[in-house]
């Protein structure tokens, strides 16, 4: 089996304390003006869970959501179709699709300039725990990946690498974190296959 279901966080820098539901019209509206690439389907409401996926811009090939999992808001892509390529070329691909939403959401009027997704810390994770689960086996199919794309985004040495938690209950994530602030612009400009 194949390791298809892999997602990308990029973390909030401002718009911390935005109230989830302003999300909501703000992801409708991409669904009628087709700004993200994709068949984007439907807006998801999950705001009353604590730490949870917040609110979801449920699409065909992936959701993406403003998501408070970990306790920290941020942007999360995540595939649940097939991609063509290799792993490392499916994460750039997720990495760039999310970099691009978090411009569009910085330049959202009704935001007002309160929303702000870094570039500088990025988690990858797998969202199939039967192909890579949070242990060994599954960071040794996950690691390599993210290993390549960190340093595409990052340069070489130009960042850290670690897993976001040990615990075999939660999926597993690696974080990779830059040595010198990157911008989200930047990031997708790195990261677009």
């Amino acid at each position: 089996m194949e390791l298809y279901r892999v997602g990308v966080k990029l973390f909030c820098e401002a718009g911390h304390d935005v109230p989830l539901v302003e999300f909501i019209p703000i992801f409708h509206r991409w669904i009628q003006t087709r700004a993200i690439d994709g068949l984007l389907i439907d807006v998801a409401d999950y705001s009353h869970i604590t730490n949870g996926p917040g609110i979801v811009l449920v699409a065909h090939e992936g959701n993406l959501a403003i998501d408070e999992g970990r306790g920290r808001r941020g942007l999360a892509y995540y595939v649940k179709r097939p991609q063509d390529g290799p792993l490392e070329t499916r994460l750039a691909a997720v990495l760039a699709h999310a970099a691009k939403a978090a411009i569009l959401l910085a330049a959202e009027d009704t935001l007002a300039g309160r929303m702000r997704l870094g570039g500088s810390e990025i988690e990858f994770f797998s969202n199939d725990r039967l192909v890579a689960a949070n242990d060994e086996q599954g960071h040794a199919v996950l690691e390599p990946a993210v290993r390549a794309v960190a340093s595409r985004v990052y340069g070489q040495s130009g960042y850290s690498l670690e897993r976001a938690s040990e615990d075999p209950r939660e999926r597993l994530a690696l974080v990779a974190r830059s040595q010198a602030p990157v911008t989200v612009e930047e990031l997708e400009a790195r990261a677009r296959v």
